[in-house]
């Protein structure tokens, strides 16, 4: 089937004649690839993107867990305006609660098309919204920050 001039070598290499300088890459080419390479990088890119995922939804939960803190404090700051405050200063404080929640809303709603644990998520928001000082704000920010 295969005569002189032909070769079941390209079918290994890509088409590559032997020596020849990568498509794209500029680098080298070592030969073919072996199956067990192949397999090997394969395995190593698929944790690669796994270990992206799992950053990437820390990092949505966490801003989640953020953006949960800053709704209850902004609630409880317009919850507690009193009958003296000045009207224009309770409704500003009303629309930062609101708008914080909608945020955090947007937030949790972020992490759950991700794929966050429902309990998970649930329970990161809970601590979150019980937030009892300046510590545990910025505790949570440096944990969304990183």
């Amino acid at each position: 089937f295969f005569r002189a001039n032909n070769s079941i070598h390209p079918l290994f290499n890509g088409g590559r004649a032997n020596g020849a300088i990568g498509i794209g890459n500029g680098t080298a080419c070592s030969g073919p690839k072996t199956v067990g390479r192949w397999l090997k990088e394969r395995r190593e890119k698929k944790k690669e993107e796994s270990r992206t995922h799992n950053a990437q939804l820390h990092a949505t939960i966490t801003v989640a867990a953020v953006a949960s803190a800053l709704a209850a404090i902004a609630a409880a700051t317009a919850a507690s305006s009193t009958p003296n405050k000045d009207e224009k200063m309770a409704k500003t404080d009303m629309a930062v609660a609101s708008a914080a929640t909608l945020v955090a809303a947007q937030c949790v709603e972020a992490a759950e098309s991700m794929g966050a644990e429902r309990d998970h998520l649930a329970s990161v928001v809970s601590s979150a919204v019980n937030v009892r000082s300046h510590d545990d704000i910025t505790t949570l920010t440096a944990a969304a920050a990183t």
